[in-house]
């Protein structure tokens, strides 16, 4: 069949996760769920980026419906911006007890690209949609999704590149000459521009960007004067989407404004893909008259196909060597429920892909669905597990901050802990499920995004930490407490004598109110006001050690 330019070839989602927070000298001692409210970010997205649009949720189309039904109900606030009533009385702003704010970026045109250049290649995607997702755990993603509709980048090895080198933000490594290597020449300094021009050659673009806004061809990696403050910066092609809104992306810089967003990959160099490739021939070698060929027996061929596991990894060059080890990979990370009619869902830690047949092939088996459950629903699968894992990541983050603090004045580190608990419980209780629909082949993917994830490790450590970090509060609470006992004691010791002696003279004192009208009970007030004093001091104390105690209490519970 002749190749027809409105046909989709692949489709592909890039999704960047971030950690963002509110810094500057108006945040600087908030504690976690001041820094991560959604109104001032919001704000800043309103008056310094205005083509981005807080879109609420509003079912308009099938797609939309099917995609909304397919989740459990408790599942949905995490995964739709459903209400944008807020006490601000704004549709743009948030309120208190908002999960999730959902914008979609308005692009000036229907023939923008999404352009990839490697030093061999053009790659052009269309870009359909561009949304960003504002988390109040202080995460956000922002995802390009993208159409592959030129024939001459279809071809299996043009889809794993557009997936290995589209989904970069930053050089992996600066690679170093093979001839240096071994040698004392391995350590010099500098060079940074050798080792970029080689990383561009393996891992990274020559350049990425947007065909509305500039490309970043990552040169600014190749001075040193650029790593002293750190070694992160936005992508062009990611800041410029975000207008003039004071971000910074290295702590250093904090001091240069007043308010700023600090934000920083929650992962590393790489943003997650999510992919659909339709191809006759690759599922044709995997299956044969509708069933899976078998090589003896036992095993299907799928799992010894070599462009399988690059494709499931987002691999140029097959980076497993081992027979065993692939097979193995692919028997727990690929889904062949429909196996048989040649689609194939695999996931790795970094990715989740679907391969089928043809679009023209699937349209003529009844079978174009598939693509649009890879577009919605199995996409909001995987966005919501890499949320969880950002999240999990983003709170062992903030409880290693709050451990290296020196010990704050007043309750300040208590709060801080029971702020960043409160978060972890709403996370627990609306973010991180077991379960997000009822649909067999949606809790399979899901469970195996989860196992790659490791999320249910990850969260059972995360507990261990914040437990850890209540007990050592306890325990500093504990011994204040111990050493405010210790000095009253010491008060009591000293001034057990004149109580002594203010007692006998109360005595005496009363004896001589009913003896002596002219000395009535004036000693004897005195007395009792000193008694009073001493008592209202000892009830501050104790309804300050006790509400700290409780505070820490509520926390734990």
């Amino acid at each position: 069949m002749a190749a027809n330019k409105q046909d989709l070839y692949s489709y592909h989602v890039f999704l960047f996760p971030f950690q963002w927070q509110y810094c500057g000298k108006d945040h600087r001692d908030k504690n976690f769920e001041e820094k991560t409210h959604l109104k001032y970010f919001c704000e800043q997205l309103a008056s310094y980026a205005p083509k981005w649009r807080r879109r609420p949720l509003t079912i308009e189309s099938r797609l939309i419906y099917n995609e909304y039904n397919y989740f459990y109900d408790f599942v949905r606030d995490i995964l739709y911006d459903q209400d944008p009533k807020n006490q601000y009385g704004s549709s743009d702003l948030p309120s208190q007890d908002d999960v999730l704010a959902h914008f979609e970026y308005d692009i000036p045109e229907d023939s923008e690209s999404y352009i990839i250049q490697t030093g061999g290649k053009h790659y052009e995607l269309l870009i359909e949609n561009i949304f960003l997702h504002l988390y109040n755990t202080g995460i956000g993603v922002l995802s390009f999704h993208l159409n592959n509709r030129e024939p001459n980048q279809a071809d299996p090895e043009s889809i794993l590149k557009i997936n290995q080198f589209g989904r970069r933000l930053y050089p992996p490594f600066l690679a170093l000459e093979m001839n240096r290597i071994g040698t004392l020449q391995q350590s010099l300094p500098g060079l940074f521009n050798e080792g970029l021009k080689i990383c561009q050659y393996v891992e990274l673009p020559q350049s990425i960007g947007l065909s509305f806004l500039e490309h970043e061809d990552f040169s600014h990696y190749a001075e040193e004067s650029d790593f002293k403050k750190g070694v992160f910066r936005l992508p062009s092609f990611i800041s410029g989407l975000m207008g003039k809104i004071p971000i910074i992306t290295r702590k250093s810089d904090e001091s240069m404004y007043e308010n700023q967003i600090f934000l920083n990959p929650v992962l590393d160099d790489r943003m997650f893909v999510v992919c659909w490739y339709g191809n006759n021939d690759i599922v044709s070698n995997l299956s044969k008259d509708g069933k899976l060929l078998m090589s003896d027996g036992q095993k299907f061929d799928y799992l010894k196909d070599e462009w399988l596991y690059r494709f499931a990894y987002c691999d140029i060059n097959l980076s497993c060597q081992n027979d065993q080890m692939i097979a193995k990979a692919l028997k727990d990370n690929v889904n062949a429920r429909w196996g048989n009619y040649g689609t194939f869902f695999a996931a790795s830690r970094y990715s989740f892909v679907c391969l089928t047949n043809e679009l023209s092939t699937l349209r003529a088996n009844y079978a174009a669905f598939v693509l649009n459950h890879l577009q919605t629903m199995y996409y909001k699968i995987a966005e919501l597990c890499l949320v969880q894992r950002s999240c999990i990541i983003r709170f062992s983050d903030e409880v290693s901050n709050i451990s290296a603090l020196n010990p704050a004045p007043g309750n300040q580190l208590a709060e801080k802990v029971s702020s960043l608990y409160k978060q972890y419980i709403r996370f627990v209780n609306r973010i991180y499920f077991r379960e997000v629909t009822a649909q067999e082949q949606g809790i399979e993917l899901y469970q195996l995004l989860q196992d790659n994830m490791r999320i249910e490790n990850h969260v059972k450590d995360l507990d261990t930490e914040i437990q850890e970090l209540h007990n050592y509060l306890l325990m500093e609470e504990q011994r204040k407490q111990n050493r405010v006992i210790g000095r009253l004691t010491i008060i009591a010791a000293v001034f057990l004598p004149a109580t002594l002696f203010s007692g006998i003279l109360g005595m005496n004192d009363l004896q001589a109110a009913f003896l002596d009208e002219g000395n009535k009970i004036n000693s004897l007030i005195f007395n009792l006001a000193f008694i009073a004093t001493g008592l209202v001091l000892g009830i501050i104390i104790a309804y300050r050690h006790q509400f700290v105690l409780s505070k820490l209490t509520r926390t734990k519970n």
